[in-house]
């Protein structure tokens, strides 16, 4: 089979119906690994989750054109993250973001802190969907159903779903049953906030 040069321009990709392609997979003390990031695809269309730093180069690497893409989402504000988004926004100009009021805040104040741009200023850079937890939302005619994860901060995962198929995605999450059924027996987490920690189990097929 012959090879592509270097110089040969990538293969242009065609979206599924639904799958995922992934940008990175390490996290944010590997120096030669890009972060955990990807592409989640529906209709043909794309939605960026956690884009890695240099996202835009790595689609042109794997000839995604960026108008396939419709928005992205943001799980939380780590660094390894989150850095990605912000570079996405100031690359675009105007593209849409999804994720809970609270995180979306969050991102706000510490890209101003970071920028020294105003708040209200970057936040006229993009549209903002609300990732509402406990309700369906549709995205690029398929139906997301976000989820609180349990990391240090704020943190959301989504279970996404497009004829008869589905896709889990936790981010960060705290996973021990035993300490999370202690935190509910010492108050400090309602019942169904727990169940719903211990039910992500059941929908990635992990034994409780």
């Amino acid at each position: 089979e012959k090879q592509r040069s270097s110089t040969e321009a990538p293969t242009a990709l065609h979206p599924p119906a639904f799958g995922v392609t992934v940008l990175g997979s390490s996290h944010g003390f590997d120096p030669k690994g890009k972060t955990t990031g990807f592409i989640v695809w529906i209709n043909h269309r794309g939605l960026l989750v956690d884009p890695p730093m240099g996202t835009t180069d790595l689609m042109a690497q794997n000839g995604i054109a960026p108008k396939l893409i419709d928005g992205i989402v943001l799980t939380h504000c780590h660094a390894d993250h989150d850095s990605g988004t912000m570079q996405k926004i100031l690359e675009e100009g105007r593209c849409t973001l999804v994720t809970t009021a609270t995180i979306l805040h969050s991102f706000l104040r510490k890209a101003a802190a970071l920028t020294g741009i105003k708040e209200s200023y970057l936040a006229g850079l993009f549209d903002y969907t609300p990732a509402v937890i406990g309700e369906a939302v549709r995205l690029i005619g398929g139906e997301v159903h976000f989820r609180y994860s349990l990391h240090s901060i704020p943190t959301i995962g989504f279970e996404c779903y497009l004829g008869g198929k589905s896709f889990v995605y936790t981010s960060d999450t705290f996973n021990h049953p035993p300490t999370i059924n202690k935190l509910h027996t010492d108050g400090l987490m309602g019942v169904g906030r727990r169940d719903d920690f211990l039910d992500i189990r059941a929908l990635l097929n992990v034994g409780v």
